[in-house]
């Protein structure tokens, strides 16, 4: 387990947004201290050095989530890099 970031706001949409530490590929899981699965990362924008991740969430997020870590999954989309 790779810790991706911090959670820093979430979106009206319940699109969860995060401060990563590095630019995670699209498709990737995503999942919380307690390895337990968020959702999955449908985009990557921002600054290079500090990028933010747009992760979809598989349930409702809560308004706690906001200052969590969260870490990346070891699945197969893990390291998989989507191109077009």
């Amino acid at each position: 387990m790779k810790r991706l970031g911090v959670v820093e706001n979430i979106a009206h949409d319940g699109t969860i947004l995060v401060r990563s530490e590095f630019a995670p590929s699209r498709g990737a899981d995503v999942l919380d201290k307690r390895n337990r699965p968020l959702g999955r990362v449908v985009k990557v924008f921002g600054p290079v050095r500090e990028p933010f991740a747009a992760v979809r969430p598989a349930a409702a997020p809560s308004l706690s989530l906001i200052g969590a870590d969260v870490f990346l999954g070891e699945g197969k989309h893990a390291d998989k890099e989507a191109r077009r």
